[in-house]
């Protein structure tokens, strides 16, 4: 699979799996809306990426 392909979530045609790039680089799989663009999976992710406690942090 290249970086920019997408993989079809089965049973959810209107999501797709996506590769995304966080902020620090790292990548990673997302489930976004098909057809969104390579910038707007990118920026899901880092939401997600942002919003998500750090292990052990209180409240995670």
């Amino acid at each position: 699979m290249g970086y920019d392909e997408a993989m079809p979530v089965p049973g959810m045609p209107d999501v797709e799996m996506r590769r995304a790039t966080l902020p620090d680089g790292t990548r990673m799989m997302i489930a976004a809306k098909r057809g969104s663009s390579q910038d707007e999976v990118d920026l899901l992710a880092a939401r997600i990426w942002q919003e998500t406690p750090e292990p052990g942090a209180a409240g995670g």
